[in-house]
């Protein structure tokens, strides 16, 4: 799923890159919202995560909102802000029933190059089975330039690339 909403963020901040020239001549103090919501089925299939019994799947399903907003301020300057939240219920394999919670927020302040990315991710597991209290977050930044994109700080907590189904 993480790629799904990754893959999106990033088409969604393409668009508004590649349209910055045609965003910043747009009138200032400008701004576009779309809300979303869909239906999430995922599973963390058994042996992806380091911090859980080998042979334990979960299966999670939820329901995602959020939104996408972009801004153009008073100087020209495209501000994109997309969180999205998460919440649901699962059950591993062993029939151990929990609740979840995923949130990510996805920032961009594109004044031309170079262009910040901020992405705030987490997701927490809790309930009665042998995931409980599974917990993963990471705050990274990406530094944008004609040529390249970098990333220019991480913090994790827990397993994020292999413990977190969303």
């Amino acid at each position: 799923m993480r790629r799904r909403i990754t893959g999106i963020a990033a088409a969604l901040i393409a668009a508004s890159l590649i349209g910055g020239t045609a965003a910043a001549a747009a009138s200032p103090n400008s701004e576009s919202t779309i809300h979303f919501t869909e239906v999430i089925d995922e599973t963390l299939p058994a042996g992806t995560c380091p911090d859980l019994p080998a042979d334990l799947s979960i299966h999670l399903t939820g329901t995602l909102t959020g939104h996408f907003h972009l801004s153009v301020d008073a100087n020209g300057v495209v501000h994109v802000n997309a969180p999205d939240t998460i919440q649901g219920t699962a059950v591993d394999s062993d029939g151990g029933t929990y609740r979840f919670n995923y949130h990510n927020v996805l920032t961009v302040t594109d004044a031309g190059f170079p262009i910040l990315v901020t992405t705030t991710d987490h997701f927490n597991l809790v309930g009665n089975g042998a995931a409980n209290q599974l917990h993963t977050s990471f705050v990274r930044k990406l530094l944008i330039t004609e040529d390249s994109v970098e990333v220019v700080f991480l913090n994790a907590r827990g397993d994020p690339e292999h413990c977190d189904a969303l």
